[in-house]
């Protein structure tokens, strides 16, 4: 009975690191990643401009690891802050059997003039 158990405790560990091999790479972009993206762009562009975030953003999603495809973004002006949104989704495919869709949005506020 006892080798039975441990198969049986093998299996469980097998089976978390695979579904952990599949999502927390999902998780982390999708949670750390993406706020990155977000708050560094938003700090950065009473300097740089509109157009120096937007290819910033499409660069560090694609370095990240998420193509154009899946995620989006918008850049919001209004007279005082900028607000910067981005969007990324995404598909865990476990077997070919069952796939679980994932999606994750975040929303950052910066200023357009830096006061010292």
């Amino acid at each position: 009975m006892k080798s039975l158990s441990s198969v049986f405790w093998i299996l469980v560990v097998v089976v978390l690191f695979y579904v952990g091999f599949k999502v927390v790479p999902i998780y982390y972009k999708g949670i750390f990643g993406i706020r990155g993206v977000c708050k560094e762009n938003a700090d950065v562009y009473h300097k740089w401009g509109k157009n120096y975030v937007i290819n910033d953003i499409t660069d560090r999603l694609r370095r990240m690891g998420i193509p154009e495809d899946k995620s989006d973004f918008t850049i919001d002006q209004t007279d005082e802050t900028v607000i910067i949104w981005i969007y990324y989704t995404d598909d865990a495919n476990f077997l070919d059997r069952y796939t679980k869709h994932f999606e994750f949005e975040y929303e950052c506020e910066g200023v357009l003039k830096s006061v010292y």
